[in-house]
Parts: C-alpha cells; structure tokens; sequence
C-alpha cells in the first residue's frame, strides 16, 4: 500500500465505538471553543470579505455560514467560518505529548468548520461527526509527528505549517461523503500535488497581513475539492508522500519519517490539546499570563513601569519578538503575534482577549510608550517548554517583581475546566445570543452524539436579522 492507501484505510476504519469517553468529551470541548471562537470573529475583515463574495459568485444552498445564517456550498462555508476561527488566534494547540514540551502541532481545531459544513451538506450523525473530528486530530498529529513536531524541517524550508492540511481534509471530506478507501486515497492525492502553503504568511521577519487566516481554511477548501473529484472518479498520482518529487523529497527535503506515516495510531493525542487562555500566539500564552499575574498581585500601574524582561524561546525571540516587525505592530494580524504589544496591553487592559486588538488600541500612544520598554531575551534552557513565561518587571521605584510560569492555564498538564470553556464561550457568543439560545448550544454540545443530524447544531449557530444588525 502507499502512504496515501494507508492513511485512508485509518481514517475510513475508526468508528465511534474505539473512542474512549474522555475522548468523546473532549471532542465537545473543542466544537464549543470553536464556535465561540469562530463567534468572535464574525465581524472581522477577512470574515465579511469571503461573506460579501459568496454573495456574488453563491452556490448551492447546502452548508451554513455562522451567526449571519447564509446559506452557500460546502466549500465557500468551509472559508467563511475558518477566517471567523482563525481571526482571533484564539482557537487551540495540538500537542504529541500532554507534557506540551516543545512539540505543539498546530491548531486542529480549525477542522471543525470544514468538518461541520460538510456534515451539514451530507446530513451526518453526531456520532460520526464526532469520530471525524476526533479522526482529523490523530491524522493531522501524525502529519506533524512525521517532520519532527512543529512542522519542523517544513518550518525551516520555508513553508507554512499548513501545508499538511489538503491531504488530511481530503481524507476526512472524503469520510464524511462516504468514498470508497480507494476514492479517499486518490483525494488526498489530487488535493496535495496542489496546495502547498508559503512560509511568508507567518515568518517572524515579515508583517503579517489578512491572508493569514486563510491557511487552514484554504488547504480545507482544496482538500474537499479534492474528495469530490475523487467521488467523480478523478484520479491522482497515489505514491504522492513517497514518490518521485513527491512531498517528502520535495517539501520535507527527504527528511520525512515515512514509517511513522505507516504505523498505527498509538495514544489519543487529542487528549494533548491545549486549550488557549488568551486570543494571541499559543507560545506566548505562558509570558501574558506571567504579565498579568504580576500586574494584578501588585497592582502595578502602566505608569510605575520602568522596564519588563522577558526570557523566552528561540522560536518565540525569532517570530514574535523580532523587533523590526513586532515592536509596533501595523495590524491585528501582527499584534497578536507580537511579545511587546501583548505585554503593553496586558498591562493597560490587564487582559489580553479580542478586544485589545481594536484599531484604537494599536493606534493608542501608551501602548508604544510601554512597548519602548518591554525587552525580549533568548533563553536555550527553555526551549523544551510549549509556551514557557519568564517576567520581570521593574518599576520606577526600584521594585523588581519576577513570575516564573512553566505550564500556564490551557497547558494539557494545568488544562481549562469545562466551566473555563463555557466562560470562554459566553464571552464571544454573548454579544449575538441571549442566555437561553447560548444554553441550547452548550446543551446541544455535550449531548454531540445524540443528533441525528448536524444540522441540528448549525441552525443553533445563526441568530436573527435584528440581533445581528444591534450586534
């Protein structure tokens, strides 16, 4: 078999009755931090944008866009609610291990709305949504498992971590429409020869922009255009990992471990997630919540700052503290990536949530007066950490108060509580929904597995004209 054969045969053959109940659960934690998340970015740019062009070029009515209840293809909604998602960098972190060292594996979360758009579109059980996602988890940590963590050596051949996302969702597209192992195989090949993601729409060294939050989205997009043709019989080059100028010589640079491709699944890594505390970069988590734990025990003002220091990864001192492009932050894109904007409006706001990224915040004067005295040190030793926080803050008066955070809230070993999950929620669910349709959707969540159809769900996920207009 190839490696394509092989990967279809996993996702075609796990059913609901191999998935442990903590795996069942976690699953509804994920679709309901999702969908707040995807709430709290319906209003974003890049969300309107793709919303505003659905309207021009439509499609069949089969699939529905979040909040504003537009009804469109598979595909189109599959970009809508991604960009709504990815907007806020709110949305989880995959992780190999649940001690989160240093191997986080991107944000799978972002399968979520594909997987609900298509669900919609076929009229799929809870139980099968469920295993899906669950399903689209494992494949797409295997992916990253097979680089090294962290996209590894795709990461430092200049390509984004995304570029793995068209032939795992082809595979789980192709599920969800029930193709034959074969037709699945053939799906993930078409989608992969042809989606390959450019480093640039994250390298520390570059602003970043809107297209960002097109990454996961897009390779969802290609990756169920891909299972469609396969459904009409287009077929694909099958040995598209191992072959000839195929992903692991051409985007791996030959430095892909195959046979961890070919190996069973051995643990439920989706048990591993994290779970983000604040709407910014996962690996900074750990230095905001630093930030703010000092800030609140000590009630220290943005006036009485002298200096902060932070000690930090390398990866994070090479992509989020670069000064040149994350000092002043032009954009949303680049301040939630940026250890000196987070830290100013952590100590402003004493909170680092969607709301600090307004455009009167990056345009307010005191958060680059407190950015002018944030200071960003490499530290080799933490490198080991996901998302490690070092702090020291310095006040006028010679005071020095130091925080020292290793696995902050949301890290798998000091995860969020359901009832975190559920605030978290609210928070963005809340400026659309009233208390009663937000307890149907939480409701409707936790007893996943017991809808007929998905759609039940979705239909939650839209509110009416006249809120969405106050909204």
């Amino acid at each position: 078999m190839t490696i394509a054969e092989q990967l279809a045969a996993e996702a075609k053959g796990l059913s609901f009755g191999d998935l442990p109940p903590e795996v069942v659960h976690q699953v509804k934690r994920l679709v309901l931090d999702t969908v707040g998340v995807g709430f709290g970015g319906y209003w974003s740019e890049p969300s309107q944008i793709i919303q505003s062009l659905i309207k021009e070029v439509n499609g069949p009515a089969e699939s529905t866009v979040f909040i504003s209840g537009l009804k469109t293809s598979c595909l189109y909604a599959t970009l809508a609610n991604g960009v709504m998602v990815r907007y806020h960098d709110y949305m989880d972190r995959g992780c190999l291990t649940k001690q989160a060292r240093s191997d986080d594996t991107g944000h799978h979360s972002e399968s979520i709305p594909p997987i609900l758009a298509v669900g919609e579109r076929q009229h799929t059980s809870g139980k099968e949504v469920t295993t899906t996602i669950a399903s689209a988890y494992e494949l797409l940590n295997k992916i990253v498992d097979s680089v090294g963590g962290q996209m590894g050596v795709i990461d430092r051949r200049g390509w984004a971590p995304e570029t793995r996302t068209p032939a795992i969702m082809a595979l789980i597209a192709g599920r969800l429409l029930g193709l034959s192992e074969e037709q699945m195989a053939n799906g993930l090949a078409i989608a992969t020869c042809f989606t390959l993601q450019l480093g640039i729409l994250h390298a520390g060294e570059e602003e970043l922009s809107m297209a960002r939050n097109l990454r996961f989205p897009y390779g969802s997009h290609s990756g169920i255009l891909g299972a469609l043709l396969a459904q009409k019989g287009f077929k694909g080059p099958l040995n598209v990992f191992e072959g000839h100028h195929g992903f692991a010589e051409v985007v791996a640079g030959g430095e892909m471990d195959l046979e961890k491709l070919r190996q069973p699944r051995k643990d439920w890594l989706i048990l591993n997630t994290w779970v983000k505390r604040f709407a910014a970069n996962g690996r900074i988590q750990g230095h905001i919540e630093a930030t703010l734990k000092l800030v609140k025990e000590h009630d220290i003002r943005p006036d009485d700052v002298a200096e902060v220091r932070i000690k930090s990864t390398s990866r994070v001192y090479r992509q989020m503290a670069n000064p040149e492009t994350r000092r002043y932050p032009k954009n949303k894109y680049t301040a939630d990536h940026s250890s000196y904007y987070t830290t100013a409006v952590a100590i402003i706001d004493r909170a680092v949530g969607p709301d600090q990224y307004s455009d009167e915040k990056l345009q307010d004067p005191r958060v680059r007066e407190l950015a002018d005295k944030v200071f960003v040190e490499r530290d080799p030793k933490l490198d080991e950490f996901s998302s490690p926080g070092i702090v020291e803050i310095t006040t006028k008066k010679g005071q020095k108060y130091h925080c020292e955070l290793l696995q902050p809230k949301g890290h798998p070993m000091n995860p969020m509580t359901d009832a975190d999950i559920e605030e978290k929620f609210r928070s963005m669910a809340g400026k659309f929904m009233d208390e009663k349709q937000m307890r149907q959707v939480i409701d409707t969540v936790y007893n996943l597995e017991k809808l007929d159809d998905i759609g039940e769900l979705v239909k939650l996920l839209v509110v009416p004209e006249k809120i969405l207009q106050k909204s």
